[in-house]
């Protein structure tokens, strides 16, 4: 017989009315369950294991002291701690408790058979004390550093807090020094890193009214630094600070320039010392090629009308070396001469069609050759001085303003300057991106992975390496729309260019005067120098291809 099978109903949930909604004063309860402790890392169990048998002890005595037994240290490098408005009404108002950092002291003898006590860190919190009227100051007593070095250290490292002046930082380095520690070592002991220890090692040498001023004059710890090189020629000091008065890239550029009149100078007394110890007879100025009696060896020949070499002219009794640098270059050049060429039977040669000077130069010639070399010398500092700043731009974290259209526009207008860098070897690009390193063999510029940033970055920086190897220090002479782009980005990023960088630009913008010059090119200054006594090396006595006008390569005089 067959069954059915009735199928089963689901039970019904007994309705119940709705909860109504909480009122303010009815909110869900927090979960007040403390949750289960999470396993231990590694690290915390290896702390368990150590069990706390290697807690160091904690140097010094933390106390309460009187404010009247504790001395300001006449040894600290802050001349100028004074007390702190801020902390001193916290001070008023909270009495011990308002100084939320001790001081730190070492003991200093006694007074009336009472302890004393001389202020490690924390003067300017002292003097605050001091002005609030506190009886007692929080302090710790540590007398491991009681010696001139540990306090010294300790002072150098509290004022990270806030910036020494120049003076304070170099004063404190200094003493350091005077105790035995070297450079390394005070690096080591304060943090300062080695290149700010020997800019503050050599502000310390700055002294008297050239350390007055340069204090009063704003310069930082590096920018003193600078200015100590020249500490024996009050001249150059006053005409660096005047620059300096005119910003930071200008007393840079200033800095640059004296520099290179130094090196040059040196250069050619080091030279000269040579050749007289070698039985050489020079020349104390490079004569005037109108001179009648003093040729160039290169200028004249035999009787019977054969090149003399500067060899075969060794055994004339009028061979004479002119040393000296030419103002289109920066390699030094030696100028052999007969100093009575007539008497000892030479001739001087002639080219067939080329005119000869006669004569001296004109006042307008002068200038003109004045301009010339103040605008070269003025051009090579100004590039060393950009160049740094563009290394430091590049290996910054933001994009410079402007990159992705300077980039463009020199591929796309520009394309024979990068092709004229790409053919000579990439120059200046590892310089650049990698300042004061030697490029690895092997390793490649553009790396494999790298983020969109540092790839834009790497493109710029191939593109200003092909404007700097270009630029010269001929550069200002020219006109170049390139160049002078290239310079307003610069500009447009904080670079201050200086004024013949801005006769470049001028020229390119149309901002030049009647003259034939920029407003912004300073006049030349006077000078006492013979600018009549220029010589040629080409092989050929002093010549111009039409009279009147400058040769390019007469030399330049050398600054003492």
């Amino acid at each position: 017989m067959a069954t059915t099978t009735t199928p089963r109903r689901k039970a019904r949930r007994a309705s119940t009315p709705a909860d109504p909604p909480p009122t303010e004063t009815e909110q869900p309860q927090a979960d007040t369950t403390t949750p289960a402790d999470p396993p231990p890392t590694e690290t915390e169990e290896a702390d368990d294991e150590d069990d706390d048998d290697d807690v160091p002890e904690l140097p010094g005595d933390y106390k309460a002291l009187r404010v009247k037994r504790i001395l300001p240290n006449p040894k600290n490098v802050r001349t100028n701690a004074q007390a702190l408005p801020g902390i001193v009404q916290n001070l008023e108002e909270d009495g011990i408790r308002g100084l939320l950092a001790p001081l730190i002291v070492i003991p200093y003898g006694t007074h009336r058979n009472k302890p004393r006590y001389l202020a490690v860190d924390g003067e300017q919190r002292y003097w605050s004390a001091v002005d609030a009227k506190q009886k007692y100051v929080q302090a710790i007593i540590r007398e491991d550093l009681a010696g001139n070095v540990e306090q010294i250290v300790s002072m150098l490292r509290q004022i990270h807090r806030t910036d020494p002046t120049a003076q304070q930082l170099a004063q404190g380095v200094e003493q350091l020094a005077l105790y035995g520690l070297d450079d390394d070592e005070i690096d080591r002991r304060t943090g300062y890193g080695i290149e700010r220890v020997k800019a503050a090692r050599a502000v310390a040498k700055l002294t008297g009214p050239v350390s007055q001023r340069a204090q009063q004059s704003g310069l930082d710890l590096t920018q003193q630094a600078m200015l100590s090189e020249f500490a024996d020629t009050p001249d150059t000091v006053d005409q660096l600070l005047e620059e300096a008065e005119d910003g930071p890239f200008s007393f840079a550029r200033a800095v640059e320039e004296v520099r290179a009149t130094r090196a040059r100078h040196a250069t050619v007394e080091q030279r000269r010392a040579e050749l007289t110890d070698a039985g050489v007879t020079l020349l104390a100025d490079r004569p005037d090629y109108t001179d009648p009696n003093v040729k160039p060896v290169h200028a004249l020949r035999t009787e019977d009308g054969k090149h003399i070499s500067d060899d075969d002219h060794i055994a004339c009794p009028g061979h004479a070396v002119a040393v000296y640098f030419p103002s289109y270059s920066t390699t030094l050049v030696e100028l052999t001469y007969c100093t009575d060429w007539k008497g000892n039977g030479h001739t001087v040669y002639s080219s067939t069609g080329t005119p000869v000077r006669s004569g001296t130069m004109t006042e307008a010639e002068k200038a003109e050759r004045r301009t010339v070399i103040e605008n070269n010398r003025a051009m090579e500092a100004a590039n060393t001085v950009r160049r740094k700043w563009v290394a430091d731009l590049l290996a910054g974290t933001a994009e410079p303003k402007g990159s992705k259209k300077l980039i463009a526009q020199e591929l796309a207008e520009s394309g024979y300057l990068l092709g004229t860098w790409v053919s000579g070897g990439r120059k200046m690009l590892d310089d650049l991106l990698n300042p004061g390193k030697i490029k690895r063999p092997g390793t490649k510029r553009v790396p494999a992975r790298g983020s969109e940033m540092r790839y834009t970055m790497i493109a710029l920086a191939s593109v200003v390496a092909a404007h700097e190897s270009a630029i010269t220090r001929t550069t200002w002479r020219g006109e170049n729309e390139s160049t002078a782009r290239y310079l307003q980005w610069c500009t447009l990023n904080g670079y201050e260019p200086g004024k013949v960088e801005q006769l470049i630009i001028d020229k390119v913008t149309g901002n030049i005067t009647s003259a034939g010059t920029s407003p912004a090119l300073a006049l030349v200054p006077e000078t006492t120098e013979d600018v009549s006594t220029a010589e040629s090396i080409d092989g050929q006595s002093a010549v111009t291809d039409t009279p009147g006008t400058l040769a390019d390569d007469q030399a330049e005089p050398i600054a003492a």
